[in-house]
């Protein structure tokens, strides 16, 4: 077997190809890295690809175009060492014999645990009492209270690999649970102890809402006023999906009056403008897009594709196989 490594950036190269790595990849399979820190895009993935039975790629890798496709009679294998594959391969990948795999199970972990961060962050507004002690404002104990998590009713919005996570996470808090979604079973909801309920009921109804979606043309902009102004006062609003699926100037009219909290990793223009509102309000929490970033989750990205691969070229399904099915809902490129 040979496998082509499409990763030129020496910053991932280093972060994700430690000796071992590249150690139990070599005990299977004939390995070439593109050259580091060089241009490596469509046109030379198209004219290498061809002798290679596997491709592993991560975040700056080129996208396979319908010429490299072509040019790839060999190729068995994809496996994305990143989140969404959307970014590598389009639908006609799936009309060939090749697998594709990603590593988003583990890049989920760190989203979900950003999420919860977030949650526990902004139910304990941390953003507010941070921003007053720093005017030399002090906290009241007589008259002042925070939401808090624990028995709280935490509204899911969106069901997938970020979210049960989120879900396992939060369960020490005893909370109550609402989920919006079509795609978590009744049954599957149930075992989890939480309600499959309607989007303005859920938002009706929750102290918290934490949104993790997909961003697709259908969900675009699917929270706006009608569900925002359904949030109880001094309710939170997270987001660690993607920005445009909610309509943001609706999010702002509900926070420039102090009404509700938001806790904020992503917005329709990335980065967020310095001179943005939010940045100057107590009541909203903003991060720079940071879901990705745990430190030892993100480095073994490439090690969950290498023991993918490893499985595929034992006869094995690789436990992260994205389907054509799955990969329609993904988030467009």
């Amino acid at each position: 077997m040979k496998t082509l490594v499409t990763i030129a950036d020496p910053g991932l190269l280093e972060l994700f190809w430690r000796p071992e790595v590249r150690d139990k990849l070599a005990s299977f399979s004939e390995a070439d890295f593109v050259a580091p820190g060089q241009p490596f895009d469509g046109a030379a993935l198209a004219e290498r690809i061809g002798d290679y039975d596997a491709c592993i790629t991560s975040w700056g890798s080129p996208f396979f175009s319908p010429d490299a496709l072509a040019r790839a009679s060999k190729l068995k294998f994809i496996g994305h060492g990143a989140g969404s594959v959307a970014s590598i391969v389009g639908e006609d990948v799936f009309d060939m014999p090749i697998v594709v795999t990603s590593a988003n199970s583990v890049l989920g972990r760190s989203t979900a645990e950003l999420a919860v961060s977030l949650i526990l962050a902004g139910a304990w507004d941390h953003a507010g009492y941070a921003a007053r002690m720093k005017r030399g404002q002090w906290s009241n104990n007589n008259r002042e209270s925070v939401l808090g998590v624990t028995r709280r009713t935490v509204g899911i919005v969106g069901y997938g690999e970020i979210s049960k996570h989120v879900i396992a996470m939060l369960k020490p808090f005893g909370v109550r649970l609402l989920i919006h979604s079509g795609y978590c079973p009744p049954e599957e909801a149930a075992a989890l102890g939480a309600e499959l309920v309607g989007l303005n009921e859920l938002f009706e109804r929750s102290d918290i809402v934490s949104l993790h979606n997909t961003w697709t043309p259908r969900t675009e902009g699917m929270i706006g006023a009608e569900q925002l102004s359904r949030l109880r006062d001094g309710s939170l609003f997270v987001n660690t999906a993607r920005g445009p699926i909610v309509q943001e100037q609706a999010l702002a009219d509900e926070l420039q009056g102090g009404r509700i909290f938001a806790a904020l990793d992503v917005y329709a223009t990335e980065p967020l403008p310095r001179e943005h509102e939010w940045l100057t309000m107590d009541n909203v929490l903003c991060l720079p897009h940071i879901g990705g970033f745990h430190g030892l989750l993100k480095r073994d990205l490439c090690d969950f594709i290498v023991d993918e691969l490893h499985r595929f070229s034992k006869g094995e399904a690789p436990v992260g196989t994205v389907t054509r099915e799955h990969f329609r809902r993904l988030t467009p490129r």
